[in-house]
């Protein structure tokens, strides 16, 4: 074939391989390899263009040339394409919707590389999802109050009631750099979010006046640029301003802030940049400073406080046991915290360092107190593992175990970590609570509901052998008397102190299947509690309590009504009420028109296998069962031999 095409002779595609052409040259005509293959045109091979630099022209930021049959393409990171004259360019995704998973009522931003999806005014999501935000489209909340958005809902509360307390020496105006120290002595807000009260000894508020450059411990001292409101304004808007070397406000920011009835403020604030702080009015004298017995006020570095004496000589909020050189705490069991409070200045005295005063989770740290006396508190629950609390079980009593660590400083001034621990301990009768918080049994389960985005709570169920739950199932699994009756509790942890909440439980039923999906088909469930009021069918199911606090229990016989299964599991709905909203009380026959259906964030909890108990077979039954067997197995057998 070679030959003839070197003549005048007319060729056709057919004649050359197939990756080949064949076209006239100089009056001949021959067949020539197709771009991107290589050889005589009788043969012809694929070309590596990856591997050959004058053949390809991915031009970097190309993260990579990937070679194909006759062609090649030039990879980018996502984000990105190639282009033949100006190599990787961005993508703008916010150019047509299919290049983004943006919400309708989202704002789509184009970054090189990449793109971000944010609501628009009046909707609440993460960009790819937007709803109402009820917050920003009207007001439905009193002019006293603030509302959260949160998914599904929002919530309205008093601030004055739910904020974080800031207690920082270093905000005085008269706390100024000094040349040589900015290490030590830098602080930034950068870090807040939501409602706080600036506290010392007294109340405090954000200075009205420009505050200097490299004062109050930050960089750019932020003031409020106008007055505070009175309490009969509510929640009102106003403006901060970061101090700067030539202008008292280079920065300005938005916050709100309201006078509580008590006289103090409230302050909702954002993180600051990192080089500002909020700077909070305080004299340069110690007049209106009120400091405990064993405290007096002066200045130290700059900063006004309270001061230990020098010839304080308090025990009352700790004991010194001269034999052993040790500090006992005073320790406080409640129902829902342990606390346990130092004197802060026998601590001071004896040389350990009371900021880092701490339980055997680090981050569980004391905060100061000042009655008659200054102390160190540490607080933690009676459950396990909250702040690194342990358990013990004897008798009927399970006692709570912690430790208090104290540090000091070496001739260097610094810290030595762990040099001086105290135990301490609490011992509760075993009830529900303590049965479930301590977890003891591992056969439990539990959910997270967090509501109106101010406070996460825990909820823990579990089954019990008798009414007074103080004896639950060890597990891992669990099996009845068809006769038994079910016990089963239910118990909220969250924030410490008081809890507008309650618990309900809104609907329980059990089923053949771990699964809430397929549980939830009518044909595969029976139902125990319908809309917070037990099924009227079935009167062995009893309700203790529900919609009354955080805790809820009720009772039943399962294996009763549930029939025809061996292995059954239980699932409810459970969620946390605002009785300062709605009517949360459980009441039966249950009305929507009662506003007790309108709870917050429920959740879903299943628990299982449950399994029914098998009756014990007797040797004869057993003994005849298996003659049965052996005559069938022979019937069996003659059959297939008569035919």
């Amino acid at each position: 074939m070679g030959n003839e095409m070197n003549t005048p002779a007319k060729c056709s595609d057919s004649d050359c391989h197939p990756n080949a052409t064949c076209g006239e040259f100089g009056g001949y005509q021959q067949c020539t390899c197709k771009e991107g293959f290589a050889g005589n045109g009788s043969y012809c091979e694929d070309i590596d263009e990856c591997h050959d630099h004058y053949t390809n022209n991915c031009h970097p930021p190309a993260i990579s040339c990937i070679n194909a049959i006759g062609t090649y393409s030039c990879e980018c990171f996502m984000g990105f394409k190639y282009d033949d004259d100006f190599g990787c360019v961005d993508i703008d995704e916010c150019a047509h919707t299919l290049l983004n998973d943006c919400h309708p009522r989202a704002i789509c931003a184009n970054l090189h590389g990449s793109y971000t999806c944010t609501c628009a005014y009046g909707y609440y999501g993460n960009g790819t999802i937007c709803e109402d935000n009820e917050c920003e489209q009207s007001e439905p909340c009193e002019y006293t109050e603030d509302c959260f958005k949160y998914p599904g809902s929002y919530s309205c509360f008093d601030p004055c009631s739910n904020y974080a307390t800031l207690e920082n020496p270093w905000r005085s105006p008269s706390n100024t750099y000094q040349y040589g120290s900015l290490f030590d002595w830098f602080h930034s807000d950068d870090d807040l979010s939501g409602w706080y009260r600036f506290e010392g000894r007294h109340d405090q508020k954000i200075t009205e006046h420009c505050v200097p450059a490299y004062s109050c411990g930050t960089e750019s001292p932020m003031w409020l640029n106008g007055s505070h409101p009175a309490a009969s304004d509510g929640v009102v808007s106003r403006t901060t301003c970061a101090s700067g070397h030539e202008n008292c406000c280079r920065e300005s920011t938005n916050i709100f802030v309201k006078m509580c009835p008590q006289g103090f403020y409230v302050y909702k604030l954002e993180g600051t940049q990192h080089n500002m702080g909020y700077c909070t009015e305080s004299e340069d004298s110690c007049l209106g400073i009120d400091c405990a017995l064993d405290e007096e006020c002066g200045t130290i570095n700059g900063v006004v406080g309270c001061y230990c004496k020098e010839s304080s000589s308090t025990t009352h909020g700790s004991v010194l046991d001269n034999s052993h050189g040790y500090l006992t705490p005073q320790v406080s069991c409640g129902q829902q915290n342990i606390k346990v409070r130092f004197s802060k200045c026998l601590v001071e005295k004896l040389g350990y360092h009371s900021s880092s005063v701490q339980l055997r989770d680090s981050s569980c740290k004391a905060i100061i107190e000042r009655e008659n006396e200054s102390y160190l508190t540490l607080e933690t629950r009676p459950e396990k593992g909250h702040c690194g609390t342990q358990t013990s079980m004897r008798g009927n009593n399970i006692t709570y175990v912690n430790t208090a660590y104290l540090t000091s400083h070496n001739s260097e001034g610094m810290l030595v970590i762990n040099e001086f621990s105290v135990d301490f301990s609490c011992t509760y009768p075993l009830n529900m609570e303590t049965n479930l918080l301590s977890g003891i049994s591992s056969f439990t389960a539990s959910a997270s509901i967090n509501v109106g985005g101010i406070s996460n709570y825990t909820v823990k169920m579990g089954i019990f052998q008798d009414s007074d739950y103080t004896t639950q199932y060890p597990g891992p699994e669990v099996c009845l008397d068809p006769s038994a009756t079910l016990y089963v509790g239910f118990i909220t942890s969250g924030p410490l102190g008081s809890s507008r909440f309650v618990l309900i439980m809104d609907n329980c039923y059990v089923a053949p299947t771990p699964d809430q999906h397929q549980g939830m088909r009518n044909d595969m469930k029976y139902d125990i509690i319908k809309n917070r009021c037990p099924n009227t069918n079935e009167p062995t199911i009893s309700i203790l309590e529900n919609g009354q606090s955080l805790k809820g229990s009720f009772s039943f016989e399962m294996f009763k009504f549930v029939e025809g299964f061996d292995h059954v599991y239980l699932h409810c709905e459970i969620g946390l009420c605002d009785t300062s909203r709605y009517n949360c009380s459980a009441n039966c026959p249950f009305s929507k028109d009662s506003g007790a259906a309108s709870s917050d964030n429920f959740q879903h909890v299943s628990l299982g296998p449950i399994n029914r108990k098998v009756k014990n077979t007797s040797s004869s039954d057993r003994g005849a069962a298996s003659l049965d067997r052996k005559l069938l197995l022979l019937a069996v057998v003659l059959l297939m031999l008569l035919i």
